[in-house]
């Protein structure tokens, strides 16, 4: 690969995941089609680049949508989450692992669907990356190392249980918290030794920069990935909620039976390579799950983890984390 296509394929995979944490909001675009809108309203949904919209696009699911869509594009899970908190966004899509910090952190916001992987553990898509030459071939050798990742994210967490799994401490290592971007050029560069990471971020390290996995979310169950809403949206729009989650629910469930033709609509929609593209969805092949009280085990498990690594002083209480009036199928 030439020096400028590699500089094209870095491009298209920030405006991907996001460089930073910016608020970059994009508003205006809209899944319904002319005709009338019953349910009223606007929905103002959270997104990110290559996301939902794009999914909900490729299933078909953003046909004949009763009601205006308005899509707020972010780079990343906590600006979006702070939109969420702020009231500037009804909904979005976010991991298991940035609501618990994000909840622990006081955002007044609840979760009204969720959703697991059909395999039942992670994917190879959330690992922890090395340098191709790295001197570390085992978790336990990340002991003293500098490892990189977005603090409170889902790569914060993959590492907090690798660490874990494999009778080390988060205090074992030295953390850097960066962006995924920072992260990719410290990576790069040998300013780091490790960098846990997700999605296509983990595609392009080890498809087109030849990095390696030292380990992955495959060794670990699966966690739950959410849509959190604000107590106004759930109040004022929950017609425009449930048939959004019934039609997500039915979106995820389509990836399962069509991967090359989603992977082909995500390299088109981000311009990312089409291996890429396909290796970063194996999170996303999802199904329904109820928002009940297993889901705040889970998080709790996971705040547990943010305690003991000393991010998180006390944890806080979940029963007003969740709402379960909201469809939890595509029906």
């Amino acid at each position: 690969m030439s020096r400028k296509q590699s500089a094209l394929w870095l491009l298209a995979l920030l405006l991907l995941i996001g460089g930073g944490w910016w608020w970059g909001q994009h508003r205006g675009q809209h899944g319904a089609g002319s005709g009338p809108k019953p349910l009223g309203a606007a929905l103002i949904v959270g997104d990110q680049r290559g996301g939902v919209q794009a999914l909900l696009k490729a299933a078909g699911e953003l046909d004949n949508v009763p009601y205006r869509i308005e899509w707020a594009l972010f780079p990343a899970a906590a600006p979006l989450l702070e939109a969420l908190n702020s009231g500037a966004v009804d909904l979005g899509g976010i991991g298991g692992q940035p609501f618990a910090f994000a909840y622990a952190s006081g955002a007044k916001i609840k979760v009204v669907y969720a959703g697991r992987a059909v395999t039942g553990h992670s994917s190879h898509a959330s690992a922890i990356v090395v340098a191709a030459n790295s001197p570390l071939r085992r978790v336990e050798d990340l002991k003293t190392r500098r490892l990189a990742t977005i603090r409170g994210s889902a790569g914060h967490d993959l590492a907090l249980q690798l660490l874990e799994s494999h009778g080390l401490s988060a205090s074992d290592v030295q953390w850097v918290f960066l962006n995924n971007a920072e992260a990719k050029a410290a990576l790069a560069h040998g300013s780091i030794d490790a960098w846990s990471t997700w999605g296509a971020y983990t595609g392009y390290a080890l498809l087109k920069d030849h990095q390696r996995a030292l380990a992955d979310g495959s060794q670990l169950p699966a966690g739950a990935g959410f849509f959190a809403a604000t107590d106004k949206a759930i109040a004022d729009k929950h017609a425009q909620i449930a048939d959004f989650t019934r039609r997500l629910a039915r979106a995820r469930l389509w990836v399962a039976r069509h991967q090359d033709q989603y992977a082909a609509v995500l390299a088109k929609e981000t311009g990312l390579p089409v291996d890429v593209a396909k290796f970063s969805i194996g999170d996303l092949i999802t199904a329904p799950v109820p928002v009940d009280d297993r889901l705040k085990e889970e998080q709790l498990a996971i705040l547990g983890r943010y305690q003991r690594a000393g991010i998180i002083k006390t944890l806080p209480d979940l029963n007003g984390a969740f709402d379960s009036s909201f469809p939890v199928d595509g029906k």
